[in-house]
């Protein structure tokens, strides 16, 4: 009897020692992979896909959101609000085919941002704010990643710099915030270091708290928990106002876009290397490429950030970025518009044969352009289509000329047809960049100025 009572006895201690085992190997393996992060945000190729747009807010911006669909199906957009309270609940919104949707809003926050997600096919996204005296505009992004780079913050006198960050996902984001000038070492503070983004949240960072008297001020986002969408915030004088979507990679070189400017012009720079850097820019306009600004084997300092003068006229054009020896940079364009408002643009890394230009105009009077830029060796011929808001009828798509090298502008006259349209741009012969450079009548005499990338659809479109 007594060796009948063991055998249950001997069981149960082997269960519990395997049972311990699988717990203990359970818990090596959790502080190897540590917790897992969200998933990136879903790309535009898919028949459903989301859209980041970290735009900032407060009383005194204004903010007009453009959804618009180039494809042939009646797309269903899901619209949540972030801030630094518990997001609302969402936002259903129908965009038809070929039509571009503008929703208004005026977010209470600084650090404002809104979440698109987009079912039954793809949408661009974009946003425009606006003060009584000046507009900013940017694209959204499809990107939420654990790096960003934001070289266009300035901390000069009247100058007020912000960096908007937003994390839609269920979980916190913990990130690091690098602070670089012209000729400080990287600034880490404390209060900024291992700093909490909570979920489903959106929160600002004031640079001029930091630094101040700063020409340029750059930040790098390092998030070692969960992914975020950052941009650039810049307000001046309390009435001029720009944006620039931050960069998740750096790179090697870029093409920076810019029209109707009055030549007043900055190419920006961000090198988190410790080691000096060489670069170089070319202008491509109407005329033949040149040197921009004398740079041609510039050299930019370690671990810095700085403004490189280069005078453009007010016709179309981009200052095309490279660098020397491989070295990775990050960059914007910073330029004054005809009035005392600047626009800026993060650019482009890659060209396409397909982009979407949203709206970068606001108030009464707007005056909307979009300038094309072909890098390539062979002429390119575009073709451009409006898709205007429901009620506007929309005029026959354009054709245009773009020479090899060069850049051109869209026919003024076509867009001013439907300002509140977005324009939908296919070229034929080679892949192109495309941009709004708009302005704006704002308060009495003001001219708002603004630059913004064109979003470039996806291939399988």
């Amino acid at each position: 009897m007594s060796g009948a009572r063991e055998l249950p006895a001997r069981g149960q201690v082997v269960f519990a020692a395997a049972s311990v085992l699988i717990l203990v190997a359970a818990m090596v393996l959790l502080d190897r992979t540590g917790a897992r992060a969200p998933a990136p945000l879903a790309r535009g190729g898919e028949p459903s896909g989301a859209w980041l747009c970290p735009h900032g807010g407060a009383s005194d911006l204004s903010v007009h959101l453009y959804l618009a669909n180039p494809g042939p199906e009646t797309v269903t957009a899901r619209i949540t609000r972030l801030g630094s309270e518990q997001a609302g609940p969402p936002e259903s919104h129908e965009v038809e085919a070929g039509r571009t949707l503008r929703i208004d809003q005026v977010p209470p926050d600084r650090g404002a941002a809104i979440y698109v997600e987009y079912f039954g096919g793809w949408i661009g996204a974009g946003w425009v704010s606006s003060t009584e005296a000046g507009v900013a505009a940017e694209p959204c992004t499809a990107d939420a990643a654990r790096t960003w780079y934001l070289p266009d913050g300035t901390t000069q006198l009247g100058e007020e710099a912000f960096v908007i960050v937003a994390n839609p996902f269920a979980a916190g984001a913990v990130m690091d915030v690098v602070i670089y000038t012209a000729d400080q070492a990287p600034i880490r503070d404390s209060a900024w270091t291992d700093l909490v983004v909570p979920a489903r949240r959106s929160i600002s960072l004031h640079l001029n708290s930091r630094i101040k008297g700063e020409p340029v001020v750059a930040v790098v986002l390092e998030v070692s928990v969960g992914r975020v969408a950052a941009s650039a915030l810049g307000m001046g004088d309390g009435t001029q106002v720009r944006s620039t979507l931050g960069w998740t990679e750096s790179a090697t070189g870029a093409t920076f876009p810019l029209m109707q400017g009055s030549g007043q012009t900055e190419l920006i720079l961000l090198s988190a290397a410790q080691r000096s850097i060489r670069f170089g820019a070319t202008v491509l306009s109407e005329e033949q490429p040149r040197p921009a600004g004398g740079l041609t084997e510039q050299e930019h300092g370690p671990a810095s950030a700085g403004a490189y003068a280069i005078p453009v006229d007010s016709g179309p054009a981009a200052i095309q970025l490279f660098t020397l020896e491989g070295a990775p940079v990050a960059g914007a364009l910073r330029a004054l518009g005809p009035g005392e408002d600047f626009g800026a643009t993060a650019g482009a890394v890659t060209a396409s044969d397909t982009w979407l230009v949203l709206p970068a105009t606001s108030g009464v009077s707007p005056t909307p352009g979009a300038v094309v830029v072909n890098d390539g060796d062979a002429d390119v011929v575009a073709t451009v289509e409006l898709l205007p808001p429901i009620e506007v009828t929309a005029a026959a798509p354009v054709t245009m000329q773009v020479p090899a090298h060069s850049a051109a502008a869209v026919p003024p006259e076509f867009w001013a047809s439907a300002p509140g349209a977005a324009l939908l741009i296919r070229t034929e012969g080679g892949a192109v960049v495309a941009l709004a450079a708009s302005t704006s009548r704002g308060t009495g005499d003001a001219q708002a100025f603004a630059l913004s990338m064109g979003v470039a659809l996806p291939r399988e479109r």
